[in-house]
């Protein structure tokens, strides 16, 4: 199955570290995702709602591959969208430092 991952948000809030989407074959999508920091490790977080007896997941893949090939590529969009950002940063940093280029010769009128 194709998944197409990505990242919306990379601030971290709480154990949160991305929220992100998600397309399965370029034809259902699933937006609401969070890639959460648990103990045992990483792990996707699905879009659920809060029932009489907790959380309920809205929707979820039904095979252990599957939420792994999903878990997988959500990590690696988030690697790939701080390594973006690192970048951007780096090039912004770099701007700030450079010398102030003169467009062009300077004439004095008289």
């Amino acid at each position: 199955m194709k998944i197409d991952m990505k990242v919306h948000l990379t601030e971290q809030e709480g154990k949160c570290l991305a929220r992100l989407s998600a397309t399965l074959d370029d034809c259902f999508a699933v937006r609401g995702l969070r890639l959460m920091e648990g103990k045992n490790g990483l792990f996707l977080n699905f879009p659920s709602y809060k029932g009489r007896s907790g959380y309920v997941d809205i929707c979820f893949p039904t095979t252990p591959e599957l939420r792994q090939q999903m878990t997988d590529g959500a990590v690696a969009a988030y690697w790939q969208a701080l390594e973006h950002h690192q970048e951007q940063a780096e090039r912004l940093q770099e701007q700030q430092k450079a010398p102030v280029q003169a467009a062009g010769p300077v004439m004095q009128m008289g």
